[in-house]
């Protein structure tokens, strides 16, 4: 948060929830709220607001107070079938806030074999793009 809250409109924070399970936590700066994006609808877990308290904190330190925010589930948000894809639907919110793509969001989870592969090719280019441009230095 180096760069002025004003010029953000959303602030994207995977969190760790519980042992085993990823969610993300959005800050909209612009509608003044967060937002969780959670493919297990974990509505009632304490440590989600206990994130946001932990945020708020920062965020009142850096003049930017949030005190007043409230916290949102937004709908829809598209639910996971297995256990472990919690990571991928986290990237794939991430990822369609990002582009401004959600209109009903478009991915579920019979999408996550591709969306797993299309992942992990583009860490796969990433990191020979990556190391192509140390050879040449």
């Amino acid at each position: 948060l180096d760069r002025a809250p004003t010029e953000l409109d959303l602030l994207f924070s995977p969190i760790h929830v519980g042992t085993n399970h990823w969610a993300l936590l959005v800050i909209n700066i612009k509608e003044k709220e967060f937002h969780v994006y959670d493919s297990l609808r974990n509505k009632d877990r304490p440590d989600i607001p206990q994130y946001v308290e932990i945020l708020r904190t920062y965020m009142k330190g850096r003049d930017n107070d949030s005190g007043n925010w409230s916290l949102r589930y937004p709908d829809p948000c598209p639910q996971q079938g297995s256990g472990d894809d919690c990571t991928i639907f986290t990237c794939k919110y991430m990822e369609c806030l990002a582009r401004r793509d959600t209109q009903g969001f478009p991915f579920s989870q019979d999408d996550m074999p591709t969306v797993r592969a299309r992942f992990a090719l583009h860490f796969i280019k990433a990191y020979f793009n990556a190391q192509e441009r140390s050879e040449r230095i």
